[in-house]
């Protein structure tokens, strides 16, 4: 049975128009009900642009390629919130869900947007084999964050992460690492934070063989003791004394 939520969705997906918007292996649709603060032309123009930027930026990261297009739907506010929830319309630009990139056409087109775009799109491409899930939720977040707030500009911990990260670590909640989702605001501090560590300790070239060997055959456990002969334990101990000696 169609929960009234599903009906909802299943009517959203029915209104959205495709347009040629199709470049860099995007495809953007999208609702017919969209109503704009300034000229369409230029909404559709400047979020096309977006998105394939966020798309060209996370391949040449990641250094991968998608296997399909990458789609993305752009809904508006009402049905973005019926699909979503009243605190995603309001505090959420894009959701990575079903294999799409679900848009929220009332958010703002800056700076804060680009970068959940591309936390979006970095999603889109871990799950390009529909096994994203195979990833510990800390990694497949944390790589999300990595890249979008590189492309807000920070490619370091800020001094009041490190502050969180430090009061985590003395009030012993800095690990065990998120396997889970959802995660905590301070979780997704946790697998920023982690990737950043690994970057550091391993390189990054090391931490996507990793990543990439537990999207394809192995566990994430199985992929680290195979790539650097680490247990997850060990992992996390290495972590801990990172971020213990960060200031």
């Amino acid at each position: 049975m169609t929960s009234p939520r599903g009906a909802t969705f299943a009517v959203a997906v029915a209104l959205l128009v495709a347009v040629p918007a199709r470049a860099s292996n995007v495809e953007i649709s999208w609702d017919r009900d969209l109503a704009f603060e300034w000229d369409r032309d230029n909404y559709e123009k400047t979020l096309g642009t977006i998105v394939r930027s966020s798309h060209d930026e996370v391949a040449a990261w990641l250094g991968w390629t998608l296997s399909r297009n990458l789609q993305v739907h752009v809904l508006s506010r009402a049905r973005y919130e019926a699909r979503f929830g009243t605190d995603a319309a309001w505090n959420r630009g894009a959701h990575y869900f079903g294999g799409a990139i679900w848009v929220n056409g009332g958010a703002r087109l800056d700076g804060w947007f680009e970068g959940m775009m591309v936390h979006e799109t970095t999603h889109a491409f871990l799950d390009h084999r529909g096994s994203g899930s195979r990833l510990p939720a800390w990694v497949n977040e944390g790589i999300a964050e990595r890249l979008g707030y590189r492309r807000r500009g920070q490619q370091a911990l800020t001094t009041t992460q490190v502050t969180q990260l430090e009061d985590g670590l003395e009030h012993r909640l800095l690990t065990p690492l998120p396997v889970r989702g959802p995660l905590s605001r301070f979780g997704y501090l946790q697998g920023f934070a982690s990737i950043l560590y690994l970057e550091q300790k391993l390189g990054k070239e090391q931490l996507l063989r990793i990543v990439k060997r537990t999207l394809e055959t192995d566990t994430f456990e199985r992929a680290l003791d195979a790539e650097v002969r680490w247990s997850v334990g060990q992992l996390e101990e290495g972590f801990r004394y990172w971020v213990d000696h960060l200031q």
